[in-house]
């Protein structure tokens, strides 16, 4: 039995001739992603939606069409509804080989890509598409699934077709591809995508970017913030990369949920803005959509937080949450913080300590443990 349902719908087309009128520089796949037992009271929420801004048509993001007041206001309203957003954006320009001018080649590349993303990290998912517009990408995707998702006892996955005429979240998916697309896609970008962003923020679970891209995508960083430091922003971002790359398979799951939190951190990075930092509720309600139930605060901070920077990955930390660095005042800010923790722990070490050796007469040391030895270093060099 599928808990979780992923109604798609994509942007973009084949077409690589960036000079044609027609052809995307970017091809978005868009994954909105419900629990089964919710589907009814969601798609009377959608229903009210679609009612209040569509009348009596289909909600379709070119309806919308350059209206951004409007587009704000759809996606303000969708806002109250219990649904998620997993995509996967791909920059066509950078796809490389002579096969990718061969429209099968591309689709089979796309369907890899997709199935790769979006089935790793919901290995037990009903998939729904519209039946109508892309038909090349999704009739070749259905063929793709059928062929390397058969059912069995630990792999459920499905997929179908349906009508986006009367199927409501898949009209929910249309509207946050265009989005997406006004964000992404060169064509089509708008000023003020970072509004956008910032207002889906908390219904995207994950953006997967095709080739990765260590930039930031919403905004030109060096002019738009007057702290941002690439000496610093661009190896934290490096170092970021380099540990999904490296544990890209892995199927452990505090390291999944390392993974989660460290993409979100990435896109807000990248789409948002690289000078605020995450709240931490946000980031624990992150991991909690793609693993399916609650983690506590120690595990957030021992198995999460902690794990990745003992693998070198730069976070930065204070009273307002968790960010990527971008200047040197975030590592400032975080040695800051982790001083208010540590110097005190250390004064209170050295007064029982102390106590100790005076009330044994020096019988008893309780750091005179090999364990010890890196405590002992700091004690000893403290003026």
């Amino acid at each position: 039995m599928n808990n979780q349902i992923a109604f798609i719908d994509e942007f973009g087309n084949n077409g690589l001739d960036f000079d044609s009128g027609g052809v995307s520089t970017h091809f978005i796949v868009t994954a909105i992603l419900i629990d089964r037992n919710k589907l009814e009271e969601i798609e009377q929420q959608v229903e009210e939606i679609r009612k209040n801004n569509f009348q009596i048509g289909e909600m379709k993001s070119s309806k919308l069409k350059d209206n951004d007041t409007r587009r704000l206001k759809v996606l303000k309203e969708l806002n109250q509804v219990d649904y998620h957003i997993f995509s996967v954006v791909i920059d066509k320009r950078k796809l490389k080989g002579e096969g990718f001018n061969y429209k099968g080649s591309f689709f089979k590349f796309l369907h890899s890509l997709v199935d790769r993303e979006l089935f790793s990290a919901f290995p037990d998912i009903l998939v729904v598409a519209d039946e109508h517009g892309g038909k090349e990408f999704k009739e070749g995707f259905i063929k793709y699934i059928d062929r390397k998702h058969i059912p069995d006892l630990f792999n459920q996955s499905e997929f179908r077709f349906s009508n986006s005429k009367s199927d409501l979240i898949v009209q929910v998916a249309d509207i946050i591809s265009g989005t997406l697309a006004r964000c992404y896609e060169t064509k089509k970008l708008i000023e003020n995508r970072s509004e956008f962003l910032s207002i889906l923020k908390n219904k995207i679970t994950e953006i997967r970017f095709w080739p990765p891209d260590y930039r930031p995508f919403a905004f030109n960083p060096e002019t738009d913030f007057k702290n941002y430091d690439p000496t610093i922003s661009v190896p934290g971002l490096n170092l970021s990369q380099q540990f999904l790359d490296e544990t890209s398979k892995t199927k452990i799951p505090f390291e999944i949920d390392q993974r989660t939190c460290l993409n979100y951190l990435l896109f807000y990075f990248k789409n948002i803005n690289p000078e605020n930092y995450v709240p931490t509720f946000e980031l624990i309600n992150q991991i909690k959509q793609i693993r399916g139930s609650n983690i506590s605060m120690h595990y957030f901070r021992s198995k999460i937080i902690a794990k990745l920077r003992d693998k070198g990955v730069l976070i930065s930390s204070s009273n307002k949450g968790y960010k990527l660095p971008s200047s040197k005042s975030d590592l400032y800010e975080f040695v800051n913080h982790s001083n208010s923790y540590i110097q005190p722990m250390i004064d209170r070490l050295i007064k029982c300590r102390n106590k100790v050796k005076l009330a044994t007469k020096n019988n008893l040391d309780i750091l005179d443990q090999e364990e010890f030895k890196y405590l002992q270093m700091i004690i000893k060099n403290l003026p």
